[in-house]
């Protein structure tokens, strides 16, 4: 079974993006993929909910680095345990095992909105697959959110052949397929 990963935030985001996401979920799920995210809440709680309200598999890749929150260090959210959408958590060290672990075992990636540690994972695959050291592995960013950022790739030059074949593109920005629902998100995956 093949295994989509959703990178996303930690934050829940608007009511309809809320509901998109879960659907996203739900339908990679009919689809037959397995879901894997971060294991936590917001985003990676919603698309695992809706995989599992599918009957699909759900796998989280954690790290529990939060620290004590009284003393001023990370604002997010102290979790201490996966959500309760994950059938299968994968404990990591650091965000670069978990990062590591994330890229290897999927096969495809949809960037949701998210903040700096969504940015690093996007940021890890699109290095990884330019310059050939994975496989090329759709790249699917939902919605507008990243769009600004990767245009500045547009004259960075993909550096692996395969990369360059598969998505038929001949810089970096190429590597990333924009979708605007969930029904086109699972669609550029098959």
């Amino acid at each position: 079974m093949k295994k989509v990963c959703i990178f996303g935030s930690y934050k829940d985001l608007g009511r309809k993006e809320k509901q998109n996401i879960v659907k996203l979920g739900r339908l990679l799920a009919e689809k037959g993929f397995e879901v894997m995210t971060g294991g936590f809440g917001g985003t990676m709680e919603d698309v695992s909910r809706g995989a599992k309200d599918s009957g699909g598999k759900t796998i989280g890749v954690t790290y529990y680095k939060w620290g004590d929150l009284s003393a001023g260090q990370a604002r997010g959210a102290p979790y201490k345990k996966p959500n309760e959408y994950v059938d299968e958590e994968i404990k990591t060290e650091n965000i670069f095992e978990r990062i590591d672990v994330m890229t290897k075992n999927a096969d495809a990636f949809i960037v949701l909105p998210g903040g700096t540690g969504t940015l690093l994972e996007l940021a890890a695959s699109l290095e990884l697959i330019n310059k050939g050291l994975t496989k090329p592995k759709p790249i699917i960013a939902f919605g507008d959110f990243w769009k600004n950022a990767l245009e500045k790739l547009a004259g960075e030059p993909i550096l692996s052949d395969k990369a360059r074949a598969a998505s038929g593109g001949l810089s970096c920005r190429d590597l990333v397929t924009f979708v605007a629902t969930p029904e086109e998100a699972v669609e550029k995956i098959k």
